[in-house]
């Protein structure tokens, strides 16, 4: 009976795992495009429409455990906007042996985009809520995430 149980559990992870692989969210939906290829983490580009804003989350270099500088830009009738404040907030939600984790940054302005430093303790999916308030003080928020 625990010889069954046990096979039960395997098959039933890597059937998660299978579903997980192929619901994985495109890019300017709701995740990004930093999907490793044969071990080789890609730089974070991420494009995705809200409100009349045309919303890019990027980094110069591949994400990696620990700090990473990221990029935000935003833009609405084709022209970029400088006057918004800026958070991001990345987490990765508790899982058994494991703590829920969250690491949050207000981006700073830098020309015509936003900046900050932002921390990912430990490979894996880490998801992202990114909020920003215009001019008129109305909030915006997009989501999505990152694999490490």
């Amino acid at each position: 009976m625990k010889k069954l149980a046990v096979i039960t559990l395997v098959s039933l992870l890597s059937v998660s795992s299978l579903l997980a692989d192929g619901m994985k969210c495109g890019a300017g939906k709701c995740g990004s495009s930093t999907k490793s290829t044969k071990g080789v983490s890609k730089t974070l580009f991420d494009r995705m429409q809200k409100d009349g804003f045309m919303i890019t989350l990027s980094s110069e270099k591949p994400l990696v455990v620990g700090d990473n500088t990221i990029f935000v830009t935003l833009q609405k009738s084709e022209k970029k906007v400088s006057d918004a404040k800026v958070k991001i907030k990345f987490f990765m939600p508790e899982m058994p042996g494991m703590p829920y984790m969250e690491y949050k940054e207000k981006l700073k302005r830098k020309g015509d985009h936003f900046t900050g430093s932002v921390n990912l303790g430990m490979g894996g999916t880490w998801q992202y809520q990114l909020k920003f308030k215009d001019a008129q003080e109305v909030v915006h928020k997009v989501h999505g995430s990152v694999n490490l």
